[in-house]
């Protein structure tokens, strides 16, 4: 009974997972509905009406023999096989004899004439019943003579995925909370909405203290319904293929690319967006490097690298060379793993007098990957190594990582070549450093402090020759790119910075700015000073800036995600303003500028450029800027500017934050709001587009009257703003530029 109960919470198989069939020549029955007495067995399968989705009995994993009953987009099957595990449930194991059965109301699974899973304890013996696979990849049991009534449907039933259409949360009328969970061998993972905040979600890794994570679902991919429940919404092109897909620290909404360049399931949103806050998002003997991008152990490489230029890494990495063992008998050999933070997760404790002996018991078992000895203490880790982080001191774990036999021959012969060429290296050194150094800055790549140094050529070829243009300003245009094989970035191409005699200082200032890092700032990677091109590269933020969240009418940002938004630009500023060794204006503070990342996270952008540029270029300001509704009342009046005119700037971003449009108008909020938080809000607006900047707070001030720290007075409304309420065209300051 227990292991009926347990194998219930598989049906979750009944999700869209891109699965090959067992043998890849499952046979479809011409329908998409079972009646009573009905069923399907074997490698038979019903098709929805659409031809999109397909239920059987397929393998979950590659190599894996057992089948559950799951559910599989048709067409993917065989185009790309990408393989979802299905959980840690009761698996079939005779493929001929397994049956699908629709018996009084109740779907079961049988096998030779066992019972192994029962939908449903309360049956309908209603001769009408009927299980139907929907063209959204529902299935569904149901009286077809009253469709209010359903007895049971896979939606209710997640396990590690989730369809459009399918809900996460409490469901009041069924009494059900309803989850994702996926098992991975040492790890559960489950993720639950949290039902103390909208949209918000929480994610457990049992076995593991502390692996606890509080994420935000974006408002535009979910709807909320009552109680607590968030319901996936359909993607905007009925064409496009999605769904919501948990792995063991690491969620993500996945879209089916297929063009003429790449193939493959791609994140469009992603929780972790790296792998700094779960370093499971790196998969399978992934590292997660201090850059919070995913690498691989020594000896292994990514295990799918269309997947992993599409920026998902869960298929992990696999061996270079394959092992080489079978019945206990070996010729793998193991190399010392020098780039380890700490030791990996679960290993298992064995009794061994020498590093000798724990090495023999790691390579006389087929399925051990890597052993570590220290003292007498010999722990071994079996099939897998997970949650993977790369050191960054000098304090590294040693551990010793299995390969393959050639692959440690390959190592053997590589020390025999440099021990026989000993006698010349130094000379073939010097000598390539000194080509090195006369062709660095046009054919390699080098790193300068803590920044890349590219060329043109590099960044033309990452760019596709700057074809995916993200955005265009006074400054320059921004293009999407990728360098090192998956990391996505953003390069702009400076305008106006092509003196030679410049080089030096633009070097020097780059490199101060590539030192900044905040969480609210846009992180600085590298750039490149080749002739007179000057380009920077910078992280990608997948969600584009605040103002094509803030402003369109059918896209409301909650009043929460406002709120969280207006003080991570606060710190990001107070960061600039206070903290840097030295204060660095931003002088362009705007919703444009304000870049968000997967979690919606908000970080400032161009942070660096009047520090770069100057204060010469106030002669072009209108040019440069776009809108000046933004601009600090001195920056008209030609007055020094100092670090308040930022403030300024934030408080006319804060208003618009506040009434969701640029600068007046009624608010949008439609009702969601804290009164409280609204209140401190405005009157923190008003302080900072106070006309004389002594009046105005510094932002370090800012972020605490935000938080609710201090108290905040009621301001005196400033004479330029009220021009803007009065709708006074004779202001200085209008609305829009």
């Amino acid at each position: 009974m227990n292991c009926m109960c347990s194998f219930s919470a598989f049906f979750a198989a009944l999700i869209p997972y891109m699965i090959l069939a067992f043998d890849g020549s499952q046979a479809a029955i011409a329908t998409d509905t079972l009646f009573p007495g009905q069923s399907i067995s074997g490698s038979e399968t019903l098709v929805s009406k659409n031809g999109v989705f397909e239920l059987g009995f397929f393998s979950p994993d590659p190599g894996d023999t057992r089948l559950y009953l799951a559910i599989q987009y048709k067409n993917l099957a065989a185009i790309h096989p990408v393989r979802f595990r299905l959980g840690d449930r009761v698996p079939v194991t005779r493929f001929p004899n397994v049956t699908l059965r629709l018996v009084a109301g109740t779907l079961q699974i049988e096998e030779l004439g066992s019972v192994l899973w029962n939908s449903s304890s309360e049956e309908d013996g209603s001769a009408s019943v009927a299980a139907v696979l929907h063209n959204n990849g529902n299935f569904v049991v149901r009286d077809p003579t009253s469709h209010s009534k359903v007895i049971w449907q896979s939606f209710d039933h997640p396990a590690d995925a989730l369809l459009p259409g399918a809900r996460l949360g409490f469901d009041m009328v069924s009494r059900a909370n309803i989850s994702l969970t996926v098992y991975r061998d040492p790890y559960n993972c489950t993720l639950m909405i949290d039902q103390s905040r909208k949209m918000g979600f929480v994610m457990f890794i049992d076995g593991l203290h502390g692996h606890e994570h509080l994420g935000t679902f974006p408002d535009w991919m979910f709807t909320y319904e009552e109680g607590s429940l968030v319901r996936l919404n359909d993607p905007g092109n009925p064409n496009d293929l999605e769904f919501l897909r948990l792995r063991v620290g690491h969620v993500s909404l996945l879209r089916w690319i297929d063009n003429a360049t790449i193939t493959g399931w791609q994140p469009l949103w992603s929780y972790p967006s790296s792998c700094k806050i779960s370093a499971f998002y790196c998969g399978a003997f992934g590292v997660c490097t201090s850059a919070g991008t995913c690498g691989c152990i020594d000896g292994y490489q990514p295990s799918d690298t269309n997947e992993w230029k599409l920026g998902h890494f869960v298929s992990g990495c696999s061996r270079i060379t394959p092992s080489n063992c079978r019945d206990g008998i070996s010729t793998d050999l193991f190399i010392l793993s020098g780039n380890l933070q700490e030791l990996p997760d679960q290993p298992k404790d064995t009794r061994a007098e020498t590093s000798q002996d724990c090495e023999a018991t790691c390579l006389s078992n087929c399925q051990c990957v890597a052993y570590s000895y220290d003292h007498s203490e010999c722990k071994i880790w079996y099939e897998k190594l997970l949650n993977l982080t790369s050191a960054n001191n000098m304090l590294q774990a040693k551990i010793y990582i299995r390969i393959g036999t050639s692959h440690g021959k390959r190592l053997r012969h590589i020390q025999l070549v440099i021990l026989v060429i000993g006698s010349i290296s130094v000379a073939l050194l010097i000598m390539l450093v000194l080509i090195w150094v006369y062709n660095r800055s046009s054919r390699q790549t080098e790193v300068e402090g803590f920044l890349a140094v590219y060329s043109y050529a590099q960044l033309k070829r990452a760019t596709r020759n700057f074809s995916d243009k993200l955005g265009e300003g006074g400054f320059g245009s921004v293009f999407r790119g990728t360098i090192a094989g998956s990391t996505d970035v953003a390069v702009k191409k400076l305008n106006g910075l092509g003196h030679r005699d410049r080089d030096k200082n633009f070097r020097a200032e780059v490199q101060t700015l590539g030192m900044i890092q905040h969480t609210n700032l846009v992180r600085l990677l590298g750039f490149c000073t080749e002739g007179t091109r000057r380009l920077l590269v910078y992280e990608y933020m997948p969600n584009g800036s605040l103002d094509s969240h803030l402003f369109p009418e059918r896209s409301i940002l909650s009043w929460h995600l406002r709120h969280r938004i207006a003080i991570g630009i606060a710190k990001g500023l107070a960061y600039l303003h206070e903290e840097c060794r030295h204060c660095i204006i931003h002088c362009d503070i705007k919703p444009e500028n304000i870049l968000l990342n997967a979690e919606l996270c908000p970080k400032i952008a161009d942070f660096g450029m009047a520090k770069l540029l100057g204060r010469d270029f106030n002669a072009a300001l209108t040019t440069l800027r776009g809108t000046i509704g933004y601009l600090a009342p001195e920056w008209v009046s030609g007055e020094a500017i100092n670090h308040k005119a930022d403030v300024y700037s934030f408080g006319i971003v804060l208003l618009e934050l506040i009434s969701g449009r640029r600068t007046a108008g009624n608010t949008r909020l439609g009702g969601d709001g804290n009164v409280r938080e609204l209140d401190v809000t405005c009157r923190v607006a008003c302080w900072c587009i106070q006309d004389d900047e002594i009046h105005r707070p510094s932002m370090g001030q800012v972020v605490r009257m935000l938080e609710g720290v201090v108290d905040t007075e009621l301001p005196p409304i400033p004479s330029s703003f009220q021009h803007l309420v009065d709708g006074d065209d004779s202001g200085i300051y209008p609305a829009e530029g």
